[in-house]
């Protein structure tokens, strides 16, 4: 049966234990296991883009300072809006003519006003200060698979980020400020010859820091896998063995027609294994995932032997056991993206051959390294050096416009490409070709989401929403945001936070009748 803990109305009973054990028992780390509950916001991911959500959903709003900003224009509508939050601000007409590598307006929009002028290299202080107002901050519950920071804790802790430290950096905490101190105490000569970037484990740890300094903690619940998610029609709660609907008090019926969603999933203890299901119903669902569930294959014979690999971690372990070195066979790097690049410079920085096979014209536009100012990022501006051919560099051999045909148990690999076919004997192959993301646990695998009935892909088919509010064309309630939805950028995914907490700020989503109002 369903348990009377699902209705929102039970405010003095969840308030008190909404994860089904005492705040004393919910700072262990052990024990954030959920079991049945309303929340007025659901996020399901617990990265960049869910821990700036939750920021702003806990009462913390960006104000203009007033300080002069460089784009006139902006610096004109904000004029004499100080004491009103941006948060409450028309943020289509701020937003309105305002250019970057984001194709979302409010996502160019916060950026402007924390990183004035930075694509152009300018180091401007942010126009934002952050207040709190704790009588707007909106109850809510953010899910993710493991400590907060989200993938970040999955990738390889040495590899330098692609922002600028800075623009890695969550609202109000410096990233700079936190990591001169982390850097005392973990010191790391790639980042010091590199201080303006930082490494992956840095900003994992920051993430995480941020959350504990800006007492977040409660509203996260890591160790969670999102099973499914349904939709209810009406505020009511369904019994578990007739499917029929109950309604568990009268105040609930004041709201029936209201949707809800129904989240179910399960808690895993990190230390023992043990899993526990839980649900959650909520009127909003954010979807903050990312793009990091799958790992695109190739689906070539062979492309599931154990040394193909669709990762870093696999060769970083491998070069720092020793296991490869400049007398090994070449490392087979399948690609052109960043994270390709990632791999090259890896095993050429430690002297192991590379052999580089890629399917596009290394001057086609479309390649990623082709957009990054050189300047900035002067290490990946080799790469795409050394895949024309402008520069030549011992140990590295470029493939353009080549595929793999298969791949062998005794390590050879078969290449088509320029009307040749050919076969070469590697030490290991390491597949970058993107990602999808993991959306398993929604309906149909969330194809209905998207801008083409197909799989959500970041760049060729983000999910559909509305631009100001980052609520999806096809599910009201649901919003989604970061990479879901084309910004792969850190530094753009509070954009998307500042766009769900408005929308949901004007939905009053938590001042419902059915939890306010007595009987």
């Amino acid at each position: 049966m369903a348990s009377e803990d699902y209705c929102p109305c039970n405010s003095e009973r969840n308030s008190t234990s909404r994860y089904g054990s005492s705040p004393d028992q919910r700072s262990n780390g052990d024990n954030h296991a959920l079991k049945e509950h309303y929340t007025p916001v659901l996020v399901i991911g617990n990265g960049p883009s869910g821990i700036c959500l939750s920021y702003l959903l806990s009462g913390n709003w960006p104000h203009f300072t007033g300080e002069p900003h460089p784009n006139p224009i902006l610096q004109l509508k904000l004029e004499g809006n100080e004491d009103q939050s941006i948060l409450e601000c028309d943020l289509e007409y701020l937003s309105e003519g305002l250019e970057g590598r984001s194709h979302n307006p409010v996502a160019l929009l916060f950026d402007t006003l924390s990183r004035p002028g930075a694509d152009l290299g300018e180091d401007e202080k942010s126009r934002l200060e952050w207040r709190h107002h704790q009588a707007n901050a909106v109850d809510h519950i953010v899910l993710g698979t493991g400590n907060p920071g989200g993938s970040w804790w999955e990738m390889d802790d040495s590899v330098l980020t692609l922002s600028l430290g800075a623009w890695m950096e969550m609202p109000d905490m410096s990233f700079d400020e936190w990591a001169a101190e982390y850097r005392e105490t973990h010191k790391d000569p790639m980042v010091m010859s590199n201080y303006k970037r930082a490494t992956l484990s840095e900003v994992a740890h920051y993430y995480q820091d941020f959350v504990k300094t800006k007492k977040l903690e409660d509203n996260f619940v890591p160790y969670t896998k999102v099973l499914s998610i349904r939709r209810l029609k009406g505020r009511r709660v369904i019994n578990n063995e007739s499917g029929e609907p109950e309604i568990p008090c009268q105040r609930c019926c004041k709201l029936e027609g209201e949707n809800l969603f129904e989240v179910k999933g399960e808690h895993i203890d990190p230390n023992c294994g043990c899993r526990q299901n839980f649900t959650v119903l909520s009127p909003n669902v954010v979807l903050a995932t990312g793009m990091m569930g799958k790992p695109n294959r190739l689906n070539v014979p062979g492309d599931d032997f154990r040394y193909v690999r669709y990762d870093l971690k696999y060769l970083e372990s491998s070069i720092q056991e020793g296991d490869l070195s400049s007398q090994s066979y070449p490392v087979l790097v399948i690609g052109s993206g960043l994270s390709a690049a990632d791999a090259i410079l890896m095993a050429r920085n430690a002297g192991v051959p590379v052999v580089h096979v890629f399917r596009r014209s290394p001057w086609d536009s479309a390649i990623t390294l082709s957009k990054l100012p050189k300047v900035v990022y002067p290490e990946y501006h080799r790469v795409l050096q050394m895949m024309r051919g402008e520069i030549e560099e011992e140990g590295y051999t470029p493939f353009p416009k080549h595929q793999v045909v298969d791949f062998s148990r005794d390590c050879m690999v078969t290449l088509s490409g320029n009307d040749s076919t050919q076969r070469m004997a590697v030490s290991m192959v390491t597949v970058f070709i993107g990602a999808k993301p993991d959306l398993s646990f929604l309906p149909g695998g969330g194809v209905s989401l998207g801008e083409e009935s197909s799989d959500i892909n970041c760049k060729n088919n983000p999910v559909s929403v509305d631009p100001i509010t980052m609520e999806t064309e096809a599910e009201p309630g649901l919003y989604a945001m970061g990479p879901l939805v084309g910004d792969t950028f850190v530094r753009f995914a509070s954009g998307g936070a500042l766009a769900i907490a408005s929308h949901l700020s004007r939905k009053k989503c938590c001042q419902s009748p059915c939890c306010t109002s007595s009987s």
